[in-house]
């Protein structure tokens, strides 16, 4: 009964879904356990949340670094209201930041998650690391992983039916490619 809301500057916080709600609580402070933190920009929940306590967070630390861009899992308190502890952080997928980062969460409906990757590059000029089609790294794509198991020292595993899955240098979490800045999706909850 509760709606969340990230803020750019590393604050999420919770409040009840209420018109009445008159103000929100202070979920977790990003930046405040991980000064590197540059931005926040999305938050999303485990399908078994309710069982699994799982949220997901893409947040970002800094420019123009290899590994800048990050999707961690954090276990959510069962408390009212909820609170997230840092300390519960396990890193899922990093990859290069550099003001394109995309970064838009969402479980689809078979339970994977899905991850938007920018081209890793400022607005001007356009896709300056030509990562639009270069399917060997993981900028300028949809990824599609499962988060519920781990393989190959990863952090979570392929879905066997991802569509590049065995072809040589491909990255294999790649379910879609060849875009800007996937900044937001949504599913289409009827279909």
């Amino acid at each position: 009964e509760r709606l969340f809301l990230a803020e750019q500057g590393g604050k999420i916080y919770s409040f009840l879904n209420r018109a009445d709600a008159a103000s929100a609580d202070l979920v977790v402070d990003l930046k405040k356990s991980n000064p590197n933190l540059t931005a926040v920009y999305a938050i999303t929940f485990h399908p078994q949340f309710e069982t699994n306590r799982k949220a997901y967070v893409c947040y970002i630390e800094g420019n123009d670094k290899p590994d800048g861009s990050v999707v961690s899992e954090f276990l959510v308190s069962a408390t009212d209201p909820p609170t997230i502890d840092p300390k519960s952080e396990r890193l899922v997928i990093r990859w290069w930041s550099g003001g394109h980062n995309g970064c838009s969460l969402k479980f689809g409906p078979g339970g994977f998650l899905y991850i938007s990757t920018g081209d890793g590059g400022a607005p001007s000029p356009p896709d300056p690391l030509m990562a639009g089609q270069d399917v060997s790294n993981l900028l300028s794509n949809i990824l599609r992983i499962d988060v519920d198991h781990q393989a190959n020292d990863l952090a979570y595993a392929i879905p066997p039916d991802n569509p590049f899955v065995g072809m040589p240098d491909v990255r294999p979490e790649i379910w879609a490619f060849g875009f800007r800045n996937p900044w937001r999706m949504s599913f289409d909850r009827v279909r």
